[in-house]
């Protein structure tokens, strides 16, 4: 016998409305009859493409609220949502139904002693590394603070720190975790080890986080960060210089150098740039990204200078590259062995042109990236220790399609996926390449970076040969499929 669709609630009771409200201490707001200024914030996401409008949507103020919100939810057989820092490419944290905002939940307590930070589930990375710093600490969070903790934690996490400290979900010390019945049970190695296991890569699949637990680590506040931005003639050499900057500069930086390219489509050519970060003073710095200025001349503007961890990772700053129009966005990637190809990736780059310029004036400011951090730390980590299942040294190659009007959605997406399934194909044709998802310390069977995808891939794509414990966790803490939002595992299936 199948499970009852969820439905969306949008012909509850009053008197069940009502008695949600009586159970919770939060503001419930209901589509049609809470005041319009204050539903639309609560709809708004970072990708625009992902809004949708809920008919009901609870600001929780303490866990007792999650917890009766949730029971509530499988009262009632809710399609639900969570929603923490809504700064995600394929729309998770919306839905039609109930989505849990935990917007009100932002605490952050740091125990310096301990090298620790409790962090409520509506955090962002930015909340936690500003009350780590103040006290000359770094918690590992991804590249930009806007990202909520609860996105980033379940779904693994890559950042600049993590070269040194591997992912965000390799920090994690414990959780507490809000379960499809409403329990509130602590996850960590001492407890609940399987859930520990689960939260860990396999996002939202067996619960709500409420609370966050993280390792800490020592860091002088400031570190050596910028773009810089090269001539389109510059492109050739830019592709052939990246073996050699990952093989002698960033592989022997003790993880303190991370790297990144950008190419860009514009006015017809290929714009190259590196995004830049190393942990350490500027003399030090200057000699690692030495290559990069030797390609040269770098556009008057660009380059790299000494700020605050906390400013290098401000969306304030990558935000600007985008006009405010510019909002509906598809984000797609897939691996590469190193060496790299110059051959494949001068190839992406045209291919990557050729999508943006069947609507150069809606689709500018898409980008192509070329990852060249350090991944032997994640790498180190046994497949099976947790949930996530891209632990692998490869070159992440990911793209941002971004653009402005509604009613090329449909063609923009297909378009991402036509251009990496051809670049997969590349990359598996190349006989120099030892396959797409298959070298590293321990073999993985992904092609991709989870929390970078339109949210459409296989879940063997995500999780691999993790998936048969994945399903056995999904029968054991959400049987009935409440939590479908993020690459959903079916129990029976």
């Amino acid at each position: 016998m199948g499970r009852a669709k969820r439905n969306d609630g949008s012909n509850l009771s009053s008197e069940a409305l009502d008695a949600l409200r009586s159970s919770v201490s939060g503001k419930v707001v209901v589509k049609g009859q809470s005041p319009e200024e204050e539903y639309r914030p609560l709809i708004e996401r970072w990708n625009r493409m992902h809004i949708k409008e809920a008919n009901i949507i609870v600001l929780p103020e303490s866990e007792e609220d999650v917890s009766a919100t949730i029971k509530f939810v499988a009262e009632h057989n809710l399609d639900v949502s969570i929603s923490s820092g809504r700064h995600t490419y394929s729309g998770p944290s919306s839905g039609y139904g109930l989505i849990i905002d935990l917007r009100k939940l932002r605490q952050v307590r740091i125990d310096e002693e301990n090298m620790t930070a409790v962090v409520q589930g509506g955090c962002t990375a930015g909340e936690v590394e500003s009350a780590a710093e103040a006290v000359g600490l770094r918690p590992v969070m991804g590249a930009v603070n806007a990202t909520g903790c609860g996105g980033i934690t379940t779904g693994g996490g890559i950042g600049n720190l993590s070269a040194q400290h591997g992912l965000v979900a390799d920090n994690l010390l414990a959780a507490r975790v809000a379960l499809a019945d409403g329990r509130i049970v602590v996850a960590s190695d001492e407890e609940n080890q399987d859930l520990f296991w689960g939260i860990r890569g396999g996002g939202s699949n067996f619960g709500l986080v409420t609370e966050f637990t993280y390792k800490l680590h020592k860091a002088d506040p400031e570190i050596y960060s910028g773009f810089f931005m090269l001539p389109a003639d510059k492109a050739d050499a830019y592709f052939e210089l990246m073996n050699t900057l990952y093989q002698d500069y960033i592989m022997k930086s003790n993880g303190k150098f991370a790297c990144i390219g950008f190419v860009a489509a514009v006015g017809g050519n290929i714009a190259p740039g590196f995004l830049v970060w190393y942990d350490g003073p500027e003399e030090e710095a200057k000699k690692f990204v030495q290559p990069i200025i030797d390609l040269g001349p770098v556009y008057p503007g660009s380059g790299a200078h000494m700020q605050r961890h906390t400013e290098s990772t401000d969306w304030a700053h990558f935000e600007k590259l985008f006009p405010p129009a510019y909002n509906r966005i598809v984000g797609t990637s897939t691996q590469m062995s190193y060496p790299l190809s110059a051959d494949i990736l001068k190839k992406t780059a045209q291919e990557f042109k050729a999508v943006v310029s069947r609507h150069p004036e809606n689709l500018f400011v898409s980008k192509l990236m070329i990852d060249l951090r350090d991944y032997s730390k994640i790498a180190s980590v046994p497949l099976d220790a947790t949930a996530y299942a891209n632990r692998r040294e490869g070159c992440m190659i990911a793209a941002d399609f971004i653009w402005d009007k509604e009613e090329l959605d449909k063609e923009v997406m297909q378009a991402a996926k036509g251009f990496m399934s051809q670049v997969r194909t590349w990359v598996k044709e190349d006989g120099e390449q030892r396959g797409i998802a298959d070298v590293g310390t321990h073999v993985a069977a992904t092609t991709l970076y989870a929390l970078i995808t339109d949210g459409d891939e296989k879940l063997v794509s995500v999780f691999g040969p993790n998936i048969g414990r994945m399903k056995e966790l999904k029968k054991k803490y959400d049987p009935n499929v409440m939590w479908d939002k993020w690459y959903p595992v079916d129990p029976d299936v």
